[in-house]
């Protein structure tokens, strides 16, 4: 992982260099490479100008060598600088996209181990943001990273040929990287803060963009279009404010930066034309000096091109660490889980607190091994906090939770994951094809995938899809009814056979009749301890016991004999 700690933008860069040194060497030697090409460009058409040119414009005789001299020079160079133009493009490309990719993957990592609450704060689209956008400022200087690395080469070499030509052609040249290294540094100072200001308004926009893609059935079946528009505008608006701000600064910076070196050329032939009517500097040696300052312009662009991105580098990196050192992780600890077919789940004087708001106090609950709790209560009781903080999702603030005698606190990060499954209240399902969904990670043969399907009362939905346990979903396959999604989501809980099933109002979008082949399904054969929220009467026809919650409190608990 790219630490990105207490780094400057550049150094930054460096840091990514580090991280893949192979291709980072030979990024570095093809720019070097290409930037003396430049140079021993000048001179090639000094020597052409001075063997070939004048002498066929004064109308003396041309030996075929210099015209083939001229000609293997002139495209000996360019092939050489085609050659590292390519082989600089591919070896950055590998740095800076490896490099993009492991922050990526750090971010989308984190994110994972970030408490839920964390999480509440923060809405997807910014996120998302950060994982997409903000990565992707970080890591843009590194396209002209090494073609400016080149450039600075090329630079030293220029102005070594300046000098040897001519004491005031040098100064000439030093004082026109002088200048260009000057409006840059001007140019950061300004632009560094207009880009902080640019990035996070583009987060803002972004947030507001998913939220508007994602509830989009619901703003245009209540025709919310309009209200929708114009909680979008003021985002837009200021991003485009934020975006003229930069553009406001390059567009005083840039022109001066492109004129320079016309300027310079203009001195150069002040002082270098009557040193050629003297005889002291040759016409091929003006020419090449002219040619090298106006080649001098390309470099200086792309050094400022690459100085130009760093501000925004810097403010992606910002809001990245702000994620990649963000220490609200959930803790995990060193303990195992192991034991029979299904756990025993105690809660003791148990409470979640979140913003200074109490959602559960002082549940005391125990789950028996094999046995199905039903969680019963108004909306807003506290049900699905319940099922997450007795299921190991989230972490207790007062008392303990404890799974087969364990503090949860105690476990390790993949403990909880190995023996407990959970349905939410809201099925998700990725845009793969079933079998993904079922198989995910884990490994199954096709009789485990219908088995699990059966007892979901899914297999049938399955059977009737164009391509079966193939078919994808999603936006860009079958589309599934919310009631399917369930199914399809219970089964895959089930097939992992956990030790402790937590199913949050899995029956919420079915009908009476799919529902109790659901349960019968649950109901078949001894499973897994299981704890189920709902408001149905129909789940409750599998329970050992019947806990009422209200307002966050355990009200009632009924044990039933069946």
């Amino acid at each position: 992982m790219i630490d990105l700690r207490h780094r400057s933008a550049l150094a930054t860069q460096f840091a990514g260099a580090r991280a893949n040194p192979g291709a980072a060497v030979v990024a570095t030697v093809a720019g070097l490479i290409n930037g003396s090409t430049m140079v021993a460009g000048a001179s090639a058409i000094a020597w052409a100008t001075d063997h070939l040119v004048v002498p066929a414009l004064s109308g003396d005789r041309v030996p075929a060598r210099a015209w083939w001299l001229s000609a293997l020079f002139v495209l000996g160079v360019s092939a050489t600088r085609w050659l590292t133009i390519l082989i600089r493009g591919v070896a950055t490309g590998r740095v800076q996209y490896r490099a993009q990719a492991e922050t990526r993957r750090a971010v989308v990592h984190r994110y994972l181990d970030l408490h839920p609450d964390w999480h509440r704060e923060r809405s997807p689209g910014r996120l998302l943001a950060h994982a997409g956008g903000d990565v992707d400022a970080i890591w843009s200087p590194m396209q002209f990273a090494y073609m400016a690395v080149g450039m600075v080469g090329m630079l030293l070499l220029a102005l070594t040929e300046l000098f040897h030509q001519a004491l005031g052609l040098g100064l000439v040249g030093v004082a026109l990287v002088g200048l260009v290294f000057a409006l840059n540094v001007t140019y950061q100072r300004l632009l560094a803060p207009r880009a902080r200001d640019a990035q996070a308004a583009r987060g803002v926009v972004s947030g507001v963009a998913h939220e508007s893609i994602a509830g989009g059935p619901v703003v245009r079946s209540l025709g919310l279009t309009e209200r929708e528009d114009g909680r979008f505008a003021p985002g837009v608006e200021k991003l485009r404010v934020a975006d003229l701000r930069m553009a406001s600064i390059s567009s005083v910076f840039d022109p001066l930066l492109e004129l320079l070196p016309t300027a310079a050329v203009l001195v150069v032939l002040v002082i270098g034309a009557p040193r050629v009517q003297q005889g002291t500097l040759s016409v091929g040696a003006l020419v090449g000096v002219v040619y090298l300052l106006i080649t001098i312009a390309v470099p200086l662009n792309v050094i400022s091109r690459f100085l130009s991105m760093l501000p925004m580098s810097s403010a992606g990196r910002e809001r990245v660490y702000g994620v990649l050192g963000s220490a609200h992780r959930v803790r995990e600890g060193d303990r195992t889980l192991s034991g029979p077919r299904a756990m025993r789940v105690e809660l003791r004087g148990a409470g979640v607190s979140r913003q200074g708001r109490t959602l559960l106090a002082d549940l005391d609950l125990v789950l028996e091994p094999g046995t199905v709790t039903v969680v019963v209560g108004a909306v807003g009781s506290g049900k699905t906090t319940l099922l997450d903080l007795a299921g190991g999702q989230i972490h207790a603030d007062t008392g303990t939770v404890l799974l087969d005698g364990a503090d949860v606190r105690e476990l390790t990060g993949a403990a909880v994951p190995a023996h407990v499954a959970t349905v939410p209240q809201s099925p998700f399902l990725f845009a793969e094809s079933i079998r993904d969904n079922l198989v995910l990670d884990g490994s199954y043969r096709d009789d485990e995938l219908w088995d699990a399907l059966r007892r979901a009362a899914a297999d049938e939905i399955v059977r009737g899809l164009p391509d079966g346990l193939d078919t994808v979903v999603g936006e860009r396959g079958a589309t599934l009814s919310g009631g399917q999604r369930q199914r399809i989501c219970l089964a895959r809980a089930l097939l992992r056979r956990p030790r402790l099933l937590i199913l949050d109002d899995f029956t919420s979008a079915l009908d009476a009749r799919v529902e109790q082949q659901v349960l019968a399904g649950l109901a078949a054969e001894p499973g897994p301890t299981v704890l189920i929220s709902t408001n149905r009467p129909g789940p409750l026809a599998l329970a050992d016991q019947i806990v009422t919650l209200r307002d966050g409190r355990i009200e009632d608990e009924v044990p039933i004999v069946h």
